[in-house]
């Protein structure tokens, strides 16, 4: 937010994100001491943090780690462009790489959550939104969420985020029978739709369920009971999937793939 945008209101408007009620209050109830903020908004898990993020625009976002669906950190990774807020980590962890979200984020919070911490947090809030935030902000965290110290602590993701308009979608993972890339860019497919994906396939391979898809070229990931049937000729395997798509594995893939299918 520049100064400009900023100019006629009082308060910062604050959203908070945390999956337990009592810790959703207790923050609320500690940011309310604060005349700087407002807080507008909170959010039970991660999916529902980034909904309320692009509906009401808040200044800065508290978001605890450990939330279903989508992680703070997740959240934060999705998280682009000038518009983003002003991220605070809070946590009951403290093995997430603190010194690399000294750079990229505003700061991170241990619980439980003391007065006078959080005070200082909210000092350094109201000066970091004085200032122009340019979308280099947004980018410099999803770096340091893409690092491999970080990714690696990085859960199994329960529903895939894909980009939807202006928006994060989350798609069940059910739903969708490829993800795949083209053009430099990933794309998962989902009932006749084409979605960005923010991943490389080779993240997905480390983040999606476990035996759910398989990676059949160097270019595509196939989920497994989205397979209609397989066979082919000249021993070339080819995947016909159950919206119609044919996918043919690399000769190097062909025989892992014929194990998962067995």
């Amino acid at each position: 937010m520049s100064p400009r945008a900023n100019e006629g209101r009082t308060r910062l408007r604050a959203l908070i994100a945390d999956d337990e009620p009592r810790a959703r209050q207790f923050l609320e109830k500690l940011l309310g001491e604060h005349e700087a903020l407002e807080v507008v908004g909170a959010a039970r898990n991660g999916a529902e943090a980034l909904q309320l993020i692009a509906s009401l625009k808040p200044d800065v976002a508290f978001l605890d780690i450990h939330m279903p669906d989508l992680s703070g950190l997740e959240v934060a990774r999705h998280l682009r462009g000038a518009e983003a807020p002003i991220v605070v980590f809070v946590t009951a962890y403290d093995k997430y790489a603190t010194e690399a979200f000294e750079v990229a984020a505003l700061d991170y919070v241990l619980k439980p959550l003391k007065r006078e911490r959080l005070a200082e947090t909210v000092r350094r809030v109201v000066a970091e939104a004085r200032t122009v935030r340019p979308a280099a902000r947004a980018q410099a965290l999803r770096e340091a969420l893409d690092s491999p110290g970080i990714a690696g602590q990085l859960s199994r993701l329960r529903r895939l985020p894909v980009r939807h308009r202006r928006e994060v979608k989350l798609l069940d993972l059910a739903q969708v029978p490829l993800i795949f890339s083209r053009d430099r860019l990933v794309l998962a497919r989902c009932e006749a739709h084409e979605y960005l994906v923010d991943y490389t396939l080779q993240e997905l391979e480390q983040r999606l369920p476990e035996g759910q898809f398989v990676r059949v070229h160097r270019a595509a990931l196939v989920n497994v009971d989205a397979i209609e049937s397989y066979g082919g000729e000249d021993g070339v395997l080819v995947l016909k999937l159950r919206d119609g798509t044919r996918v043919e594995a690399s000769e190097r893939r062909a025989a892992e793939v014929r194990r998962r299918l067995r």
